[in-house]
């Protein structure tokens, strides 16, 4: 009994050293055609940076660990390019014609969503076979953010422009839901966004619950975020940054980034142009505001480690959740990602 007692121990220290000794690595492509890593493990230092040649201006990136490959949607040459992330070389790349926007992959690294900003559409790209398998039109406006379910069956689309989300099936590659319609009151009205229906209009970027059971939309002319119940289709809810001015950040609009925390407990904000990120506790009815972090420049997006113990805003900062205080500083970008490693192989990764 004894010995099989001390076997048990000795086998969990050895998966707990495992574990801890697994690397985590973050991705950061900035737009003129370098991916910097950063080591999360030590204090997000630099470890370095490379070049993906002919590539630059990213609006998306993506990871697949189970084939080993990194993805990054590059406005130059508008195309998809595919880097190992063991060679660190670009493996293949196909022409995306029409602005390559920002993706989202399936968990299991078949397909990527790819929304062609001046194509009315969204490119379905099959990984395998490195060719678009299939075409996902809209009605109107400019495909913009693409965000893909938990269990990999569902597809969410955004547009430019488009007050409605847009649920695509992954099997069939069909839209089969629009969650809608997102629109501000109408007092929201400035100069800048009054050409656009007499008053602001469109959905930038969103989040959805692990759940798919509610969506968070940051709109045109809102400083904070919409909520939308996926199973009615209908919007019903508000929730406003409180204790600071509406103003125009680098993205002409307020709020440019949102997301949930792993756990699914917290709704980070962004003030596009305060510079601050806006925290909510969406465990309660209706969601309190519960810090308010300054940030070093203005922000337009938001990521977190795969565990949520950081939050990545897109000026640089690196933020502790616990704490709500910044730890580290990166490269500024909105498009990293973490990738972990185990024995020199990539083995999970997180999402943009």
């Amino acid at each position: 009994m004894k010995r099989f007692l001390l076997l048990a121990i000795l086998s969990h220290l050895i998966s707990t050293v495992a574990l801890c000794q697994a690397e985590r690595r973050l991705y950061v492509a900035e737009d003129y055609g370098f991916v910097y890593v950063y080591d999360i493990n030590n204090g997000h230092q630099l470890i370095r940076k490379f070049e993906v040649p002919g590539t630059g201006s990213y609006k998306g990136i993506s990871a697949d660990p189970i084939r080993g490959k990194l993805y990054l949607s590059s406005y130059i040459g508008d195309q998809l390019v595919c880097v190992d992330l063991i060679t660190e070389k670009i493996d293949w790349s196909i022409p995306i014609n029409g602005y390559p926007d920002s993706q989202a992959i399936t968990p299991d690294g078949k397909y990527i969503y790819l929304p062609k900003r001046h194509g009315r559409g969204w490119d379905v790209i099959d990984t395998d076979l490195k060719k678009v398998v299939a075409y996902i039109p809209i009605p109107y406006g400019n495909p913009h953010n693409t965000w893909c379910s938990k269990d990999g069956k569902t597809m969410y689309l955004a547009a430019l422009g488009n007050e409605n989300l847009y649920l695509a099936n992954v099997s069939t590659h069909k839209i089969t839901k629009t969650i809608g319609p997102f629109l501000p009151d109408p007092e929201a009205k400035w100069g800048w966004i009054d050409h656009i229906n007499n008053g602001p209009k469109g959905i930038r970027p969103f989040a959805v619950s692990d759940d798919d059971q509610f969506c968070y939309i940051n709109l045109d002319g809102v400083l904070g975020y919409e909520i939308g119940d996926i199973k009615t289709g209908k919007k019903i809810g508000r929730v406003d940054i409180k204790g600071f001015e509406k103003l125009r950040g680098n993205h002409l609009t307020t709020s440019h980034g949102v997301n949930i925390t792993p756990d699914q407990k917290e709704i980070w904000v962004s003030n596009d142009a305060g510079p601050y990120v806006h925290v909510f506790d969406c465990t309660v009815s209706p969601h309190q505001q519960m810090a308010d972090i300054k940030l070093r420049r203005k922000n337009g997006w938001i990521t977190f480690s795969i565990d949520g113990t950081y939050c990545y805003p897109s000026s640089g900062d690196v933020i502790d959740t616990k704490t709500k205080t910044i730890v580290a500083q990166l490269v500024e970008s909105e498009k990293l990602i973490e990738i972990q490693f185990e024995n020199g192989k990539p083995v999970k990764a997180g999402t943009r």
